[in-house]
């Protein structure tokens, strides 16, 4: 085998490892995209969450002050 032959086929052995790790980069970065997006729809969910708690509470707090205006009412009567 000549020199010539060798480090061709040594550039062609680094070129395959190359596009292997480039493959390897491509594929963890599609699942850290993944994971973005998962953490963006649990992000939502928390958010839809709160804004449902937040009508909870309001509406609690309502009806509460609702009773304690007819406690007072009838405490003063």
């Amino acid at each position: 085998m000549s020199e010539q032959t060798g480090s061709l086929i040594r550039t062609a052995t680094a070129v395959e490892r190359l596009g292997a790790a480039i493959d390897r980069l491509e594929a963890a970065s599609a699942r850290v995209g993944a994971g973005d997006l998962l953490l963006a729809g649990e992000l939502r969910d928390a958010r839809d969450e709160q804004a449902m708690m937040a009508d909870t509470t309001r509406v609690v707090a309502q009806r509460l002050d609702a009773a304690i205006g007819r406690l007072r009412t009838l405490l003063e009567e």
